[in-house]
């Protein structure tokens, strides 16, 4: 599946799950969820790697790294642990060195479901972990 299909069929997923987004450009969208205490921003990305296009939804930033070193040593430490607990997501650092709890998938038989686990298991992690998370880098 060529990008602009790949770009098609996320819009027309989204749409299918009356999901709201604000696109940024071809293949990018803004969006956000309402966690208890917090709105969460996301960002949804397709992005070709070799011959297939993957989707990639990001809550960015979680917490921003801090610049003291033993916290951010801290952090790391508690960002391994839970990426070894979580199911289809994960911590990473963005080039601004801002912590991103992401979702990574392959779009070419992504269906309505799938897109919508990803979403919620985004949600479910985002709001379980950012207070712990931002107590860290305090």
């Amino acid at each position: 599946m060529g990008l602009q299909a790949s770009v098609k069929k996320i819009e027309g997923l989204l749409g299918e799950l009356r999901w709201p987004v604000i696109s940024l450009g071809p293949g990018t969208w803004r969006s956000s969820f309402r966690g208890k205490t917090t709105v969460f921003p996301l960002v949804i990305q397709v992005q070709p790697q070799g011959d297939r296009a993957w989707c990639k939804l990001a809550v960015l930033p979680v917490v921003r790294l801090p610049a003291d070193p033993e916290k951010a040593e801290k952090l790391y430490a508690r960002l391994l642990r839970l990426n070894g607990e979580m199911l289809l997501s994960r911590f990473s650092l963005d080039e601004d060195g801002d912590v991103i709890l992401s979702v990574e998938f392959p779009i070419g038989e992504l269906d309505p479901s799938e897109l919508r686990d990803s979403l919620d298991v985004l949600s479910v992690y985002a709001e379980r972990h950012h207070v712990e998370l931002r107590q860290l880098v305090a």
